[in-house]
């Protein structure tokens, strides 16, 4: 059995309105082995992207403890919280989140050159060769289809060799068969690197493709399958 590198206690998730306090997430638990695949399924509005946020130290809950493999990042201010996220967690989003002034490669190449890392341009190249891109390079993201777009946002994450990758709605701007390639890419890449995922997602399709499923509603963890 894998060791634990993502764990949830007790978290949940409140935030004041003029007229009453909302629960969006409500005393979820979870356990997650290092190098497994696990998606986050449920209605809209369930909570499932704030869970995310939280387990990845964007954000910070109202109760509860969380930790990224020894750090109890519940326990850090938001300096600590981001130091953890740089040493450990990749993110894909629904949105690409590219630098429009900034080519595929130095797109990519950028997060590993801010931490110093000597073959950044290399292995930029190498990932974005990875994902089909090798003719792209000098490409900017006005000038690459949505597909393309998250195969750069999927090389810059596995390129700077996270020990968990968060990806939320990684296919929710993408046609059916641009999703499938995405998709194809974002688990060969995450089984090659070995590395732990923690998938939000709508698609059923997508969710079974994970070694684990859990079912949030309503802000409880319903199921884990």
């Amino acid at each position: 059995m894998n060791q634990s590198i993502l764990r949830a206690h007790n978290v949940s998730k409140r935030v004041r309105t003029v007229e009453h306090e909302l629960t969006i997430l409500d005393d979820v638990s979870l356990d997650v082995p290092a190098g497994q695949s696990i998606a986050i399924i449920g209605p809209s509005g369930a909570g499932k992207s704030t869970l995310l946020g939280l387990l990845a130290g964007l954000d910070t809950p109202s109760d509860g403890s969380i930790w990224l493999g020894e750090n109890e990042i519940t326990a850090m201010g938001e300096e600590g919280r981001a130091k953890v996220r740089a040493a450990m967690v990749g993110f894909v989003f629904q949105t690409f989140q590219l630098l429009g002034s900034l080519t595929a490669l130095e797109n990519v190449s950028l997060p590993m050159e801010l931490s110093g890392q000597a073959d950044a341009r290399s292995r930029a190249k190498d990932f974005l060769s990875k994902v089909g891109l090798a003719q792209r390079l000098g490409h900017y993201p006005k000038q690459l289809s949505g597909g393309e777009q998250q195969r750069v946002a999927l090389a810059r994450a596995f390129a700077c060799a996270p020990k968990i990758l968060f990806a939320d709605e990684p296919t929710g701007n993408l046609d059916r068969a641009t999703g499938q390639i995405v998709s194809d890419l974002l688990f060969d890449l995450n089984k090659q690197s070995d590395t732990t995922l923690v998938l939000v997602t709508h698609e059923q399709r997508l969710a079974e493709r994970c070694e684990s499923v859990i079912t949030i509603d309503d802000g409880k963890l319903v199921s884990q399958v």
